[in-house]
């Protein structure tokens, strides 16, 4: 199966929970497929308005055009950085 056309917009959060808040949403939501653990990626035609409106609905979790997602979200806090030098 190929995948559907469209951007992808990575997120920290969960496939089925990224189903549940898109869920009624509509706004180029083509696919939503899970990206490993508590990551997913939404697959959209949205631009402009309808893409502002789509990552407002994830704003709070963090989201990202790119595949790195470790700059965004609770990895900022998760104090993995070492203090010893």
């Amino acid at each position: 199966m190929s995948d559907p056309k469209g951007d992808k917009l990575f997120i920290n959060l969960g496939a089925s929970q990224a189903r549940r808040r898109l869920k009624g949403f509509g706004h180029g939501v083509r696919k939503v497929q899970a990206a490993g653990r508590n990551k997913a990626v939404i697959i959209h035609t949205g631009t402009g308005q309808h893409l502002d409106e789509l990552e407002s609905q994830f704003a709070d979790v963090g989201f990202s055009t790119c595949e790195n997602l470790s700059i965004y979200g609770s990895n900022l806090d998760s104090g993995s950085v070492d203090s010893n030098p």
